[in-house]
């Protein structure tokens, strides 16, 4: 079966899992493996498929920044977008805990600012992709990946069914990962629950952008 495809169902399984009050830890086990599936495999450690392995291989650091044409996002603003949302929302929503990016990594990788990127219009993606370091982006989200296998741990079937206050939402908004252009996504996860946040933006967001990335990749290896 084609892998994607196969990623997708499970993913489905997924959903059914955690929506059961009786399935949460087969859901974890299964979470577990399709998180996996959206990071490298130094993540998880485990020999299985990994998208991002598969789209980054061969790519330079000029590539990774470049963007393919007027309009659209390069790969590194891709990856910080992912990144930055699965480190906001599984840290912070989620198990209620600080994020991975902090000042230290903000000065690593040449980018000041924890904004998220939804709220960006081209020039800011430009501009970022023409600034952000990108081995030290692909370290970055090494990182966030590393620390939401370790965290995910510490949130029961309970806790996981919980809504996630909307006061809590709030502090990306005050923090600046969400930015001030970006008040629909300040809706779109105010009143979801903690769970959520594992099928949608550890996995599934991952997913779809990861193969807009795998597009823009292919297109640079055709070009030579």
């Amino acid at each position: 079966m084609d892998r994607r495809k196969d990623w997708t169902q499970r993913q489905d399984q997924l959903r059914k899992l955690l929506a059961s009050k009786t399935h949460f830890d087969e859901a974890i086990v299964l979470f577990l493996s399709q998180h996996a599936a959206v990071h490298t495999a130094r993540v998880s450690g485990a020999v299985g498929w990994s998208l991002p392995d598969e789209v980054l291989a061969g790519l330079s650091e000029a590539q990774i920044k470049r963007i393919p044409h007027p309009g659209q996002n390069s790969i590194a603003w891709l990856l910080w977008h992912i990144t930055r949302i699965e480190d906001m929302t599984i840290n912070t929503l989620a198990v209620g805990q600080p994020q991975v990016w902090s000042q230290a990594w903000a000065a690593h990788l040449a980018y000041p600012l924890p904004d998220c990127g939804a709220s960006m219009e081209m020039a800011d993606v430009e501009e970022f992709s023409a600034q952000i370091c990108a081995p030290v982006l692909i370290e970055y989200r090494a990182a966030v990946g590393e620390r939401t296998r370790q965290v995910i741990g510490s949130l029961s079937a309970l806790r996981a069914r919980e809504i996630v206050p909307t006061s809590t939402v709030q502090q990306l908004v005050d923090e600046g990962s969400i930015g001030s252009r970006a008040n629909w996504l300040f809706e779109y996860y105010t009143r979801r629950t903690r769970a959520f946040f594992l099928t949608r933006t550890a996995t599934s967001h991952n997913f779809i952008h990861l193969n807009e990335a795998g597009r823009v990749a292919a297109r640079f290896v055709k070009a030579g």
